[in-house]
């Protein structure tokens, strides 16, 4: 469709309906993976700090258990559809290098999750486990044991792991947005519209 105006002929490309339903789930998984890993560093885990060990440990692991198959799941789902999006574009195309970085790093998330959280991971769950049993309200629960190596120390540096995982799928966020809405270009005043009257002579 284009429109006639006094610097010239701007106009945007027609989209199908699947390709635009497409572009927003794309956006909207990953939009809903950044807020939800952000949510988790800035607000959830500031509050789950302030419980004793025994119980932050089991509030860790109740959030850390029900994130396992929704992250993956909306990794691959935001990474194919781009992946898709970035397939119909020509290879030097700015859409295309757009809808290819935003696919990439959503796949990076895999590789970071595993490599500098998954050490965390592990320590956590085996301290969910050693404290099972002790009171969720014993605040010496981890009395002797190296500060560095606490419950508290060690959730702390997991939020922290965690903004890493917000960081990527922002700018995969921000390159797809980019991509969907860059679709306008111009077109010199001399090239004139030809329709309604104008036809007329």
């Amino acid at each position: 469709m284009a429109t006639l105006t006094n610097k010239g002929i701007f106009y945007t490309e027609e989209l199908s309906s699947g390709i635009r339903a497409a572009q927003v789930l794309g956006l909207t998984a990953t939009a809903f993976f950044c807020g939800k890993t952000y949510s988790q560093s800035f607000s959830t885990t500031p509050a789950l700090l302030q419980a004793p060990a025994p119980l932050l440990a089991r509030q860790w692991k109740t959030m850390f258990d029900s994130d396992k198959a929704l992250s993956p799941a909306v990794v691959a789902l935001g990474s194919s559809i781009f992946t898709f999006l970035a397939s119909r574009e020509p290879i030097s195309s700015r859409h295309f290098v757009l809808y290819t970085t935003s696919a990439t790093l959503l796949l990076t998330c895999i590789p970071y999750t595993f490599i500098v959280g998954e050490p965390i991971n592990q320590k956590l769950e085996k301290k969910a486990k050693d404290l099972s049993s002790a009171s969720l309200t014993d605040a010496a629960a981890e009395a002797g044991v190296a500060q560095e190596e606490t419950v508290h120390q060690l959730v702390d540096r997991w939020a922290t792991m965690n903004l890493g995982r917000t960081l990527l799928t922002a700018i995969a966020a921000i390159a797809a947005t980019w991509a969907a809405v860059d679709r306008l270009e111009v077109v010199p005043a001399a090239a004139r519209l030809a329709g309604g009257a104008d036809r007329m002579g």
